[in-house]
């Protein structure tokens, strides 16, 4: 099995897949494709192994009988996509659990392992998909490149991870999330240096049978020695006067332990507060940057604010050490090609390079504040923005229907990632509530 991996070893496939694990955090539907099934369906497992540490990941096999998915399936002719997808089977039934890791299901190709076009483009995966991102869940479809219909269902997931290929001839227009173009570099002896190390230490061999009989005698002499130097340490312990009796040896103090850390602070975010807003939610927004510092994300904005509608700045925990980044993000859009029109524009402008940028799904958002209907009610929208930007807080507006304004900050994919975001204001004395952001930026 593993000699049809090419170009790297399975478990250096996974790792590659376990260092991208945290690009895909804020994503809920993703395909993991190459034109080499099996690197792909390592990469995605591991992805599904450093996820599923936080939350519920399911890998599926859209090859057919892949084996490095299948043989994590212990049920023998188990049931799996072609079953629930063209004979109705539950997609509760076919969703089996990894033995030792918590979180980790596989979802077979299924009793006939030939995933058909009809599966690819079918428009259950729409539903599929929405329920992923409604619990904060992770899918992971395998596919082959060149598999027909891809391109529909990539339509409906959040993007593509591409494995060893450079390009993606089935849909061209598939947004990339992340390339895995080798497997990570593995410690590998060559065989001529196993070679010249059996060779050594058959000389080494050699040489002992040779001259056997130097080491005895070596042996002998060594003992000679330590005798002597034994003797002449007793001697000299002999002559050695006691110690003066007033001489008392120095207590050494008892070391104090450490006082104990605190734990580490938890914050519940509690579901959005109005979840009847879901459906209509502006979900789409494009991610530009991931910045390693809050001075550095808001430097981006404030060079290129003018071209960036409903800019925001989200401080978002990635894994696996959980430190903060500033995910820098831009629009809210209920379709998904207006906001593939903005990165579009964006590109050509020259603020993002050719193949940065990327279109997500982040429907929730921290509601700090509101500008009632009003006449010059553009004045108004600015001059509160501009408090919150004196104060240091990243904020922005979407236009209602009724003619007023809401003021969010962030944009989220889950709930538990506007975590950090609940804190700083807060700290600063206000009380946002986790929303799903609904509106048009003005």
């Amino acid at each position: 099995m593993n000699a049809r991996v090419s170009g790297g070893r399975p478990v250096a496939w996974e790792d590659a897949g376990r260092q991208i694990a945290p690009l895909l955090g804020s994503y809920s539907a993703v395909a993991v494709v190459s034109s080499d099934p099996f690197a792909a369906a390592y990469v995605a497992l591991g992805i599904a192994r450093a996820e599923a540490r936080h939350r519920r990941t399911v890998v599926g096999d859209l090859v057919g009988d892949v084996p490095p998915l299948r043989d994590l399936v212990v049920q023998e002719d188990a049931h799996g996509i072609s079953d629930s997808f063209v004979y109705g089977v539950s997609l509760n039934r076919i969703g089996y659990p990894i033995p030792g890791v918590q979180n980790l299901y596989i979802m077979p190709s299924g009793t006939d392992p030939d995933i058909g076009e009809e599966v690819f483009r079918s428009a259950r995966w729409k539903k599929i998909i929405s329920g992923f991102g409604e619990v904060g869940g992770l899918l992971l479809l395998v596919s082959e490149g060149d598999a027909r219909g891809l391109a529909d269902l990539l339509d409906k997931l959040d993007g593509v991870v591409l494995v060893k290929d450079a390009e993606l001839p089935a849909a061209p227009s598939a947004v990339v999330l992340a390339r895995v173009p080798k497997a990570t570099a593995t410690l590998k002896l060559p065989i001529h240096r196993i070679s010249e190390r059996a060779a050594s230490i058959g000389n080494r061999a050699a040489s002992w049978r040779a001259s056997r009989w130097f080491y005895p005698a070596l042996a002998g002499i060594g003992l000679l020695v330590l005798a002597s130097i034994g003797l002449a340490l007793g001697l000299v312990k002999l002559r050695r006067p006691p110690p003066p009796a007033h001489v008392a040896a120095r207590s050494t103090p008892t070391p104090t332990p450490p006082s104990p850390r605190p734990p580490a602070e938890t914050l519940h975010v509690a579901p959005p507060a109005n979840s009847a807003d879901s459906a209509e939610a502006a979900q789409f927004t494009v991610e530009l940057q991931f910045a390693n510092t809050d001075e550095g994300a808001n430097l981006f904005v404030r060079k290129n604010g003018r071209a960036l509608p409903a800019a925001a700045i989200s401080p978002i925990p990635i894994e696996p050490d959980r430190r903060i980044w500033y995910k820098v993000t831009a629009g809210a859009y209920t379709r998904r090609n207006q906001a593939d029109s903005l990165l579009l524009a964006l590109r050509n402008s020259g603020i993002l390079a050719a193949t940065s940028g990327s279109v997500a799904a982040a429907p929730m958002a921290l509601l700090v504040d509101s500008v009632p209907s009003q006449g010059g009610i553009a004045d108004s929208v600015r001059a509160t923005l501009q408090r919150y930007d004196a104060r240091r807080l990243p904020v922005y507006a979407l236009m209602q229907d009724y003619g007023g304004a809401l003021i969010y900050a962030g944009a989220f994919a889950r709930a538990d990632q506007s975590a950090e975001l609940i804190r700083t204001f807060r700290g600063a004395g206000l009380k946002p509530v986790l929303v799903y952001r609904t509106g048009r930026a003005p």
